[in-house]
C-alpha cells in the first residue's frame, strides 16, 4: 500500500527518543510549501517536553514561510479581522444577491465571529470546525450548522489563496447530515377548497374603524397555488411582467422581494438564473391577477400587482400571519410554501418530473424530487405483466423440476 504524503506546509508522525537520563529528543519530517521535506528536530528534559518544543518549531517554520504569500492576511492574522475581509471582498464581488449577503453577515455575527474571532488563522483546524458544527448538530439546528460549515469553507479558501494557511480545514471537518425528513406536505383538493373559502370570508370581514379591509389575500393564495412561485417572487409581480390579453396567458418570473439591513425592497432579479420563468396561466390564476389590479392600489415605482397599501412592496412575513389567520376555527394549517409543494406534486405526478422542475424554477430535477414531490405509496397495477410468469410457466416430465417456457 502506498503511503499518502504528506501535505506541503504540515508534518508527519513525531518520534520520541530517550538521548540520555534526562535528555529526549522529538523528531518528523516536514514537508515546506514548496514541497521539499526535511528533518526537524527538538530536545527536552521530558518526552512530552521535547514534543511541545518541536511542535512550536514546526508551526514557527510554517508561519515563516506563509507570511511570504500575497496579501494582508498572515498566520498570524485573527479571524476577526479575516471575516471582515472575507465580506468585503464578497460586497466588492458583486456576485452575491443582497439576501444571501444579510444571511452571511448573520452567520458571522451570531455563530463563527464568538466561536472563532479571537483564534488566529494558524489555529484553525478540523478539530476547531468541527466543536461548532457538533454543538448546532446535537442541538439540532442541522441548516445553522450546514450554513455555517459552508461560510467558514469559503473564509479559509480566502485564507489558503493568500497564503496564509497550507490547506483548507473544513474539508476535513464533519459533514452536516440532518436526520430523515418527514413527509412533504402537499394541500389535499379538500382543504384547498376549505381555505380558498376561509381567505375570502376573512378579507370581507366587517372593516375595523371604518378602514376597508384590502389585504389581496384571496388573490395571492390562488395566484401561488396556480403557479407554484415562491411567495417573495409573487409579490415582486409588475403588471408589466403579465401579458392576460394573449391567447396562452402568461406571466414573467423577472424577481422576488427580500429583507436586507433592515429594508424591504424588491430585487430585480429571482433566487438564481433558473428561477427567471414565463409561466403559462391557468384561468382562475388569469382571475385573481385581474382582480388585484382592478383594486386600484398605488403599486409604487416597480407597478407592483400585489403592493402594500403605501405602493411599497407587501411583507411576505406579513402574508404568512395574516394566512395562519385566515385559518383560524377551519382546522387546516397551511403555509404559502405548501401550494408550492402541492403544485411541484401535481405537475410531476400527471406530467412528467421535468416539467415540475420548469415550473418552479429549480436548477437541477433532484431539488424538485427531493423537496417538492410527495411520493406515491401505491404501486402501479402491474397484473398483466405479472400474469405473463404463470402463463408461460409449463409441467415438467415426472420427476423433474417445472421450468420456464421459452
Amino acid at each position: 500500500m502506498v503511503r499518502e504524503r504528506t501535505e506541503p506546509g504540515r508534518w508527519g508522525r513525531i518520534s520520541r527518543t530517550q538521548i540520555e537520563l534526562g535528555q529526549w529528543r522529538a523528531r518528523a519530517r516536514y514537508r515546506s510549501v514548496t514541497g521539499v521535506a526535511k528533518l526537524v528536530e527538538s530536545s527536552a528534559s521530558t518526552a512530552a517536553g521535547a514534543e511541545r518544543a518541536l511542535v512550536a518549531k514546526l508551526e514557527r517554520l510554517r508561519d515563516e514561510e506563509m507570511l511570504g504569500g500575497s496579501g494582508d492576511i498572515t498566520p498570524a492574522t485573527l479571524m476577526t479581522d479575516v471575516f471582515d475581509q472575507w465580506i468585503e471582498e464578497k460586497r466588492a464581488g458583486g456576485q452575491v444577491v443582497p439576501q444571501s449577503l444579510a444571511k452571511y453577515v448573520e452567520t458571522l455575527e451570531f455563530n463563527l465571529r464568538p466561536a472563532y474571532g479571537a483564534l488566529r488563522v494558524r489555529e484553525m483546524t478540523p478539530v476547531a470546525v468541527n466543536r461548532v458544527l457538533m454543538a448546532l448538530s446535537k442541538a439540532g439546528k442541522f441548516d445553522t450548522a450546514r450554513q455555517c460549515r459552508n461560510v467558514m469553507s469559503q473564509v479559509m479558501m480566502m485564507c489558503v489563496r493568500y497564503g496564509a494557511a497550507p490547506f483548507n480545514p473544513v474539508r476535513d471537518a464533519v459533514t452536516v447530515r440532518k436526520p430523515k425528513k418527514h413527509d412533504i406536505r402537499t394541500i389535499d383538493l379538500e382543504s384547498i377548497a376549505i381555505l380558498r373559502k376561509a381567505v375570502r370570508t376573512w378579507e370581507e370581514r366587517p372593516a375595523v374603524r371604518g378602514v376597508r379591509n384590502v389585504t389581496m389575500l384571496p388573490q395571492i393564495v390562488d395566484t401561488m397555488l396556480g403557479t407554484g412561485l415562491r411567495i417573495g417572487e409573487c409579490l415582486a409581480l409588475r403588471v408589466s411582467d403579465l401579458d392576460l390579453d394573449a391567447e396562452v396567458p402568461t406571466l414573467t418570473v423577472t424577481g422576488t422581494v427580500v429583507r436586507a439591513e433592515g429594508r424591504l425592497f424588491r430585487q430585480p432579479n429571482p433566487k438564481s438564473d433558473t428561477s427567471e420563468r414565463t409561466i403559462a396561466l391557468p384561468a382562475l390564476v388569469v382571475t385573481a391577477l385581474r382582480e388585484a389590479i382592478a383594486l386600484g392600489l398605488d403599486g409604487g415605482p416597480d407597478d407592483l400587482v400585489f403592493p402594500s397599501k403605501v405602493g411599497t412592496p407587501r411583507s411576505p412575513s406579513r402574508v404568512r400571519e395574516q394566512l395562519k389567520q385566515a385559518q383560524e376555527g377551519t382546522g387546516l394549517d397551511v403555509r404559502p410554501h405548501d401550494f408550492r409543494r402541492t403544485v411541484g406534486t401535481q405537475v410531476a405526478n400527471n406530467t412528467t418530473l421535468t416539467s415540475a422542475s420548469m415550473l418552479l424554477g429549480h436548477a437541477d430535477e433532484a431539488t424538485t424530487r427531493a423537496h417538492y414531490v410527495k411520493r406515491i405509496r401505491i404501486a402501479p397495477d402491474v397484473r398483466e405483466v405479472i400474469d405473463q410468469l404463470f402463463s408461460t410457466t409449463v409441467t415438467a416430465p415426472a420427476g423433474g423440476a417445472k421450468t420456464m417456457g421459452k
